[in-house]
């Protein structure tokens, strides 16, 4: 939509003209609802970063309501104006600075005018204005920036249009709502993008000088700079979003209030239990959990021991009207946790005793649970709702910042939210999902689930999040954890003068024995031949290898023998992965012989139970991720099942280290009758080096606002097939269906390809894609490693 030149304008693209998308109305807008924020939440806020509500309630208001009200005032600039009217283009004639950054440099001009609004004329000032600076992050943005946008195009320089009326209204406006003076006259000023006196050369002053000022906070005031630009993101989603929804004057500020305070009750986190119980009474280890009377409870316990349901149990006795945020370690296992407690597609109907949290007499039904309003969130959530769970939803894919803030929003209104751990620990990265979420993250209880699996680097991020969120409940569940990781845990929690609490797993369940390694060598003939005659006895049979090119070469293997394996891995399109995912599950739940070959996807988001498992060596916590799914559902009396544990050619994508340390851990482990138990104790015997928290660059970041990797990243690429390019050419909602992700070629010409929404068009002659086995590049392209 072409808008005119007679006003300043904050956004565009809506199928209407509406006054909010007009510069001064905008301001008022995030201000609003920056207050109606602070009046629903704020506490809340300040609590779980252990600030004492009556000594910062009064300094959070004054800095966020002044950090809001101006945080858009650098769109009154030429650049962005010809760029939000459709008069210039962002490709060829990029914008020569941000319009945050020309807040910043306005900010100068204005501060002794502004600063009555405030108390502190230092700190207070320095926290809005380093919020301002950062309430658009993104991984490819220097904060501040210290040039132009690289490939020129944007022009010589920028003038800022603070003569034009609507700046001048928004300065009386200002004025009149912070009791300030007369607001000052101002001209429009021009500001050079190159040379000694240039946008960038006042940027880098006021960032030295912020530097400085940065190293005389306390560690308090940290936390509510923290608290500030979070709450300032979220308070620019809502103000950006809500006119739009509702034209009733009141109403799209009453949401606000309205959808913080939905949150669980009791009650409704029994019906879970309850459904999931079947009219049994919990474990006693599970009414140990819910019992847990500490602020942070770690969970050990092996896989099917009922940690989960122990967790809502937890949720429901200990914390209730907190929302609950259950993060899960990947999208798989984040949807088939969601799936299984909240959105179950069975429709028994249960009737419970007159001792049950619901009335005698009375039924839960699966649609029951449904209705709790519980939702997923992660990256792929809205393909999951319409290929998993299978419920009509539209799955659409919009641009990816609007999308996020749609799930912001609908994240405040949802009690309990099924999530992966990024979703929340993203906080202490500056991700945008997480900081969109902060009001909703402030009223939260949290159960991270598998933190055995976490990389280093998320469970540093893990261990700095619960040193800093200080007031938020919180349950850490893992099948088994080293002692190095263990020992972290306890050093957080006491210098926060707290001890950890451990709750091990039932003895009954976590000493029956449920493995034996099978002897007789490990060649691949050998290894192929148990496979058969398990299959011949009507066995399940998992096999799982260490790359997504090694299980296309035993995929080969396996077939020259006869045998008709399905391979599962993360090198497909992502509809096809489900349905691989789904044929894996239909396998085993099925009578029958059944082989899976797959890669590290199999470790935590197949819920099955295999009677023989193959495995390439691993590092410990793969290993007992993938020893987890032998003989899962073992009673007592039945016989172990077998293992075998193949040597890779290629240590890929770990390192000798890892599986040497392994190895050792294997000779450790008794050749039979191997139990939960036994996998821990092995593990705890390694060495006891500390391991410290890491950084954030959100706590830690001060002026700047940098977004930095959450997770130890691998190489990759997404690429969109030639044939799949006109599936989303007129529905590029469904590009997520499609998108392919695979490893860097060794050929850099992928560089040069088209684009879709900025994804690379892969030529036909790039890949060989089959929806049954997956993508490989062609041999002209591939890695001349060998890391597939």
């Amino acid at each position: 939509m072409l808008l005119d030149a007679g006003s300043l304008w904050a956004k565009s693209g809506q199928d209407r003209l509406v006054e909010s998308m007009r510069l001064p109305q905008h301001l008022r807008d995030v201000y609003e609802a920056a207050g109606c924020l602070l009046d629903s939440s704020g506490a809340d806020q300040l609590r779980i970063l252990g600030l004492n509500e009556t000594e910062w309630r009064d300094r959070f208001r004054r800095c966020l309501l002044l950090a809001a009200a101006v945080h858009d005032l650098g769109k009154a600039n030429d650049h962005f104006q010809q760029m939000i009217r459709g008069q210039r283009d962002v490709q060829t004639h990029p914008q020569g600075l941000r319009h945050e950054w020309v807040t910043v440099l306005l900010l100068q001009q204005l501060r002794h005018w502004l600063m009555p609004a405030l108390e502190d004329e230092g700190k207070d000032w320095a926290i809005v204005e380093w919020a301002v600076g950062g309430h658009h992050p993104a991984e490819d943005r220097e904060t501040p920036p210290t040039g132009p946008p690289e490939g020129g195009g944007c022009g010589p320089h920028i003038t800022f249009l603070t003569d034009h009326p609507d700046f001048t209204t928004i300065l009386e406006w200002l004025a009149e709502t912070f009791h300030l003076a007369p607001p000052p006259h101002l001209c429009a000023r021009r500001y050079e993008l190159i040379g000694d006196d240039s946008v960038f050369v006042h940027l880098a002053c006021w960032h030295r000088q912020a530097q400085k000022l940065w190293r005389n906070f306390s560690p308090t005031e940290k936390r509510l700079l923290a608290a500030v630009k979070a709450a300032l993101v979220a308070a620019d989603v809502a103000g950006s979003a809500l006119p739009f929804r509702s034209t009733a004057a009141g109403s799209k500020w009453s949401w606000i209030l309205h959808a913080l305070e939905n949150k669980p009750s009791a009650e409704a986190l029994g019906w879970i239990v309850q459904y999931r119980l079947r009219g049994q009474k919990p474990r006693p280890f599970q009414e140990q959990v819910a019992q847990s009377p500490a602020l942070v409870t770690l969970v050990q316990a092996g896989c099917g021991t009922g940690k989960t349901l122990a967790a809502y149990l937890w949720a429901q006795r200990r914390w209730p009207g907190y929302r609950l945020y259950f993060c899960y370690p990947t999208t798989g296992t984040a949807t088939e946790g969601f799936r299984d407690y909240l959105f179950p597609p069975d429709l028994v109907e249960l009737e419970w005793s007159t001792d049950d949290l619901v009335s005698a007499g009375s039924r839960i039904t699966a649609a029951d649970i449904r209705q709790l309003g519980a939702g997923l969130f992660h990256s792929r959530r809205d393909v999951d709702w319409d290929i998993i769970l299978t419920t009509g939803r539209d799955a659409a894919q919009e641009e990816v910042e609007a999308w996020q803030r749609r799930d912001a929003l609908e994240a405040w209104s949802t009690p309990i939210v099924a999530c992966t751990v990024d979703t929340v620990l993203g906080l202490m990265q500056n991700h945008r999902r997480a900081l969109f979420a902060w009001p909703a993250l402030a009223q939260s209880a949290f159960i991270f689930d598998e933190i055995h699996a976490y990389d280093d680097k998320l469970f540093q991020s893990l261990l700095r999040f619960i040193s800093e969120m200080v007031g938020a409940p919180m349950l850490l569940m893992t099948a088994s954890l080293p002692r190095i990781r263990e020992q972290a845990l306890r050093d957080v929690l006491q210098r926060r003068g707290l001890e950890l609490l451990v709750i091990q797993g039932p003895p009954e369940l976590e000493n029956r024995p449920r493995y034996h390694r099978l002897s007789g060598g490990s060649s691949l003939h050998h290894v192929l031949s148990c496979i058969q005659q398990a299959l011949q006895r009507q066995e399940k049979v998992l096999w799982v290898v260490n790359t997504v090119g090694r299980a296309m070469q035993m995929a080969q293997q396996a077939e020259s023998y006869g045998l008709q394996p399905i391979l599962y891995h993360s090198r497909f399109k992502y509809q096809d992965r489900v349905e691989r995912h789904r044929d894996v599950i239909d396998a085993f739940r099925r009578s029958g012989p059944a082989l899976c070959l797959c890669t590290q996807v199999a470790e935590m988001s197949l819920d099955l139970s295999a009677d023989l498992l193959v495995s390439d060596l691993a590092p410990i916590a793969a290993l007992i991720q993938r020893l987890g799914r032998l003989n899962r559902r073992a009673a007592e009396g039945d016989p172990t099942r077998p293992f075998l544990i193949l040597e890779p050619d290629d240590v890929q994508p770990y390192t000798p280290a890892e599986l040497e340390e392994a190895r050792r851990w294997l000779d450790r482990l008794p050749q039979s009758s191997i139990s939960q138990r036994d996998l821990v104790t092995a593990w705890q015997q390694n060495s006891d080096t500390r391991l410290s928290y890491g950084d954030s660059t959100w706590l830690d970041g001060g002026p700047k606002t940098e977004v930095k990797e959450l997770r130890q990243g691998t190489p990759g690429i997404n690429v969109l097939l030639r044939q799949d390019y006109s599936q989303v050419q007129d529905q590029p909602r469904q590009l997520a269906r499609y998108v392919l992700p695979l490893p860097p070629p060794r050929s850099k010409e992928w560089k040069t390809w088209p684009r879709f929404r900025g994804v690379p068009i892969a030529p036909d002659e790039a890949v060989d894609y089959d929806p049954r086995r997956g993508a490989q590049w062609r041999e002209q392209f591939r890695l001349a490693a060998r890391s597939e």
